[in-house]
């Protein structure tokens, strides 16, 4: 009884293991015959998870050879402008599934003999079918991204520059002289960020950014988009480093990376070396305001009064020098407020006193600082702080007219 239990045991595994071998046979069949690529994906699918194929390196060409062979296909039909509706979106997502197979059955190909030497059988074919279209990777890219897929223009992109990695490919690249400077991988790779952060992937992203800058790729719009996705994703430690690279490239056309370094060791507690850094930009810069508008923003965060208080010197020199900086002109009105709100703390209880106290003392700060931010609303009509200490000026001054006005510029 035992025997007939494992003969029949053995039949079921080889019958198992030619149904599986037949699966091969008929997605390979219907790669031949021409057939789309996800139809010859649909019949080895069942190949993908079953243990007598899955670690055969077939199960991963077949499917790879379609796919190229498909968009081989379209791009003779683009060439006399017969290509389908979405034929181009098509093309590129062939060629990142083409690539997605062949790179699981690069692995399996080149395994070692009993002898220990590496034998492959579809190796050579593989890396000729990247070689060969490699440069419409970069193409796929422009197109998937024209047409909105951005998670397969990423993937166009990044194969673009992962296929130079693979040895045997790079070599063949090098040989035949089609190996692009760092120049053209850095342009691909600050594209592929940008297909990340139109998908939302910010981490994916990021790394692209970095990739872009290790080529070489060091404009100024990748320090701003990678400043930004680092800060989106918390980041600070890459921040800094991308505000201290970009600093001296372009921080006297853009006082952002100033910004960021220093907001960076406030955030961090350490207000002493954010002085000295700040400190150190006016020096050798001392007619940038933005310079003295973080300045102010930094003795505003001291514990010491004293140094508190010199807020509003810091932003008042930073307007006398770019009256159109709304950050400054806001600030510098903001603190005379302050100052009035301050000194109406102390105001005396008796009516005729108060009268003098507020004609002599309030009422000159609260005017002044009502124009000073009349000026802010007119450079920044956006920043609705401003409106809000206005409301609070006009309602100290008695003026009906301007307060109802100011409630109305709110109401928009």
């Amino acid at each position: 009884m035992k025997k007939i239990t494992l003969f029949v045991l053995a039949l079921a595994t080889a019958v198992a293991a030619s149904a599986q071998a037949n699966v091969l046979k008929d997605a390979e069949r219907a790669m031949k015959e021409g057939k789309a690529a996800k139809d010859v994906v649909a019949i080895i699918t069942p190949a993908f998870t079953n243990p007598e194929t899955q670690n055969n390196p077939q199960t991963y060409v077949i499917p790879g050879k379609a796919s190229f062979s498909q968009y081989d296909h379209l791009l003779g039909l683009k060439q006399f402008n017969k290509l389908p509706e979405n034929g181009d979106k098509l093309m590129g997502s062939l060629l990142v599934q083409g690539y997605e197979y062949f790179a699981k059955a690069l692995p399996l190909d080149s395994v070692p003999d009993a002898k220990g030497k590496i034998k492959t059988k579809y190796s050579k074919d593989i890396i000729n079918a990247l070689v060969g279209h490699f440069s419409d990777y970069s193409n796929a890219g422009a197109d998937l991204y024209n047409a909105k897929d951005y998670a397969n223009a990423y993937k166009a992109w990044d194969i673009f520059c992962a296929i130079p990695e693979i040895p045997a490919a790079g070599e063949a690249l090098r040989k035949n002289k089609t190996m692009p400077n760092d120049t053209i991988f850095g342009e691909i790779a600050f594209n592929q960020a940008l297909a990340a952060w139109q998908s939302e992937n910010l981490e994916n992203a990021l790394a692209a950014f970095l990739k872009a800058k290790k080529f070489g790729y060091n404009k100024k719009q990748l320090y701003d988009y990678a400043i930004s996705v680092g800060t989106s994703l918390k980041n600070n430690d890459v921040v800094l480093a991308l505000s201290q690279e970009a600093l001296p490239l372009y921080g006297k056309e853009d006082p952002m990376y100033m910004s960021q370094i220093v907001n960076y060791y406030l955030q961090s507690k350490q207000l002493d070396k954010a002085f000295d850094i700040i400190n150190q930009a006016i020096a050798q810069d001392p007619s940038n305001a933005q310079y003295y508008v973080i300045q102010g923003v930094l003795y505003e965060n001291s514990d010491d009064p004293a140094v508190k208080a010199k807020a509003i010197e810091a932003y008042k020199k930073a307007m006398e020098l770019d009256p159109k900086n709304d950050q400054a002109v806001y600030n510098y009105g903001r603190q005379i407020c302050e100052q009035a709100y301050a000194l109406a703390d102390e105001s005396p209880t008796r009516a005729d006193e108060y009268a003098e106290y507020f004609a002599t003392k309030l009422k000159p700060l609260f005017e002044q600082a009502a124009a000073i931010l009349e000026q802010a609303y007119t450079i920044n009509p956006d920043n609705m702080d401003v409106l809000k200490y206005l409301e609070n000026v006009y309602y100290n001054l008695n003026d009906e007219k301007m307060l109802n006005d100011v409630k109305k510029r709110m109401s928009y």
